[in-house]
């Protein structure tokens, strides 16, 4: 048999290997080897306090990894579900996503384009049992797990406790006595709620928590299975009391006009007494920059008056989850990634800026943020944890929902208002 010269068989492999490594890769990890290159497409803009923190995992993840390197893209929020769904109707989704969960993620997952992390988690019960109970509820879709949150997040009721004490009011526990603190803040020419509700969503959320108080979570529940409708009177009721706030002056001046940043400040300058927002706010009223840093405290939402539900029942869902893509280059080094958000050293950083955590980590008390350590708290007597309607439905019928809300506050009959939106949900439920 004729021999192939050494030489050029060497030429030939070293081709061969170049080629290899070309197709597969394509970072230079300086060592000889290559570097498979991800991509993550996540909301927020890159100055927000978490979006550091999630550059920062990317980083440490760079760092250590000697499989992969990740490029991180940020877009505003209400933008991002536009990007995120044109991108997966194209086929061109990111190796990792940012996803909300129940009703925004099933929508991907049902049209297999997400990958199911439940066997890696099944694989590493270190890293499986370091998330706190339950995390997982609202992210898992017949039996399988498709993202893992970043941070939890509930709504709560900030009020800023120097005006509560000049003012002789306590923190009210019942509707009547919220209408009372109304009054008075009214009297005393300060804005009682400082809402900014041009993007419905913000509004919504006191709707979803009054309705809650009034029918507990079965209302609800039965429209998101599709055994009951939106004519539940705990809805109609829920829709009725926002207009009385309204009313009453509970919120700004064209508060249907006006955006939640420009609200918030409000309650930042002190114009404005109470603030109902997720506690992804901790970090903002509290940081040093922040003048009510040392003035502002946190409450459960008050119940309404021979409601069914509890004062102990929370608005929230597991936030900022990343996913894995279906297409994703490399689903093993993106899992990697997974666990370095998860990691002691990244939730320490999410919980030191007033995030509440994810995992059962403990933090130092000098480094706690003392207004997420008392949410933690007040939630040790948690009955239900209910998520926001427009993430348990899905964009379509999720943002009607928060347009119905807007509406009624603007003036519509909530009993007509409710009908259509029933005739929209059966119109266009999935």
């Amino acid at each position: 048999m004729r021999r192939i010269p050494s030489l050029f068989l060497c030429l030939v492999l070293l081709i061969s290997s170049l080629l290899t490594g070309c197709s597969t890769s394509n970072v230079d990890t300086g060592t000889g080897g290559q570097k498979t290159k991800l991509r993550i497409e996540a909301w927020g803009i890159e100055t927000d306090p978490n979006s550091k923190i999630i550059k920062e995992a990317v980083d440490l993840y760079n760092k250590r990894s000697e499989t992969a390197e990740i490029e991180i893209a940020f877009t505003e929020s209400e933008q991002y579900k536009t990007k995120i769904a044109t991108l997966m109707a194209a086929n061109e989704a990111p190796d990792l996503f940012n996803t909300w969960a129940a009703g925004f993620l099933k929508t991907f997952v049902n049209s297999g384009k997400v990958y199911s992390i439940s066997e890696d988690l099944e694989n590493d019960p270190e890293w499986k049992n370091s998330y706190v109970n339950g995390i997982f509820d609202a992210l898992t879709f017949d039996g399988k797990i498709y993202a893992a949150p970043t941070t939890q997040t509930v709504v709560c009721l900030f009020y800023n406790k120097e005006i509560f004490d000049r003012l002789n009011l306590k923190v009210p526990e019942t509707y009547s006595e919220l209408k009372e603190v109304i009054r008075v803040l009214n009297e005393n020419g300060i804005i009682p709620f400082a809402l900014g509700n041009k993007a419905p969503w913000v509004g919504a959320m006191y709707s979803e928590i009054i309705a809650n108080r009034i029918g507990g979570g079965e209302p609800f529940k039965k429209v998101y299975e599709g055994t009951g409708t939106w004519l539940d009177p705990s809805f109609i009721r829920a829709g009725e009391i926002m207009y009385e706030l309204a009313q009453m002056n509970a919120f700004p001046e064209g508060f249907n006009a006006l955006d939640n940043d420009p609200a918030q400040e409000l309650f930042k300058e002190e114009k404005a007494a109470m603030l109902v927002m997720g506690s992804w706010a901790i970090q903002q009223l509290t940081n040093d920059e922040s003048p009510v840093k040392d003035k502002v405290d946190v409450a459960k939402f008050p119940i309404i008056e021979n409601g069914k539900g509890s004062i102990n029942s929370w608005l929230g869902q597991p936030d900022q989850s990343f996913a894995i893509s279906a297409n994703c280059k490399d689903k093993k080094a993106a899992v990697e990634f997974l666990k370095t958000i998860a990691s002691q050293e990244i939730q320490e950083k999410f919980a030191e800026a007033g995030n509440l955590v994810v995992t059962k980590i403990s933090l130092p008390a000098e480094k706690a943020n003392p207004i997420a350590i008392k949410v933690t708290e007040l939630q040790k007597d948690m009955e239900e944890f209910f998520l926001f309607y427009d993430v348990a439905l899905g964009n379509t019928i999720g943002d009607e929902y928060n347009n119905t809300i807007q509406a009624i506050t603007a003036g519509k009959n909530p009993e007509e208002a409710f009908r259509a939106l029933q005739e929209f949900t059966e119109q266009n439920r999935e």
